[in-house]
């Protein structure tokens, strides 16, 4: 385990009340990458930017839309929706406790449970500190030029009652709220 991480479990071990950013964290680059497989870990302050590029040699890119390339990896999962949450295949994180958890990996069928990498996307780091991100990516001319944020088109009316019906058994808000 890095020094930095372990800083940070000493940091969140001691702390009443933490607020970290991904631009305290100081944490970035590439883990692991493997174009072959189309899958990538990074640390949560890789920027964006540096991502694409190394993605690019390999004439593949991000599967998500990205608003500020500037930005960390880290940032646009906190702050990420469903487009990003798609391709997201596991998490390390620090809990509030400050103990490092793995969750998910580097697999596309890898989950039993709940899928707490995907939970934690758009939370905001509210729930725990993400430190590394893994996740899917796709070749340039499968994705095209992505210049927005992918929306659902699955609006059919069957969807909106399948949809209702589900929510009646489980709405995971109420666990939530």
């Amino acid at each position: 385990m890095s020094e930095r991480i372990e800083q940070l479990q000493a940091m969140i071990k001691q702390a009443d009340n933490l607020h970290l950013c991904t631009d305290m964290l100081d944490y970035s680059g590439i883990v692991e990458y493997y174009p072959e497989e189309l899958v990538m870990t990074v640390k949560a302050g890789t920027s964006i930017e540096e991502i694409q590029a190394t993605l690019a040699k390999n004439n593949q890119a991000l599967a998500f839309f990205t608003k500020d390339q500037t930005d960390s990896i880290g940032a646009a999962f906190a702050n990420g929706g469903q487009d990003l949450s798609d391709y997201v295949l596991g998490v390390q994180i620090i809990d509030g406790n400050g103990e490092v958890l793995n969750f998910g990996g580097q697999v596309m069928k890898n989950v039993a449970g709940y899928d707490v990498s995907r939970l934690l996307v758009g939370s905001k780091g509210q729930l725990a500190l993400v430190t590394q991100i893994s996740f899917k990516v796709l070749p340039k001319t499968y994705i095209g030029q992505l210049i927005a944020p992918v929306k659902s088109t699955a609006s059919s009316d069957l969807h909106r009652r399948i949809e209702e019906k589900l929510k009646q058994v489980f709405d995971p808000r109420g666990v939530f709220n």
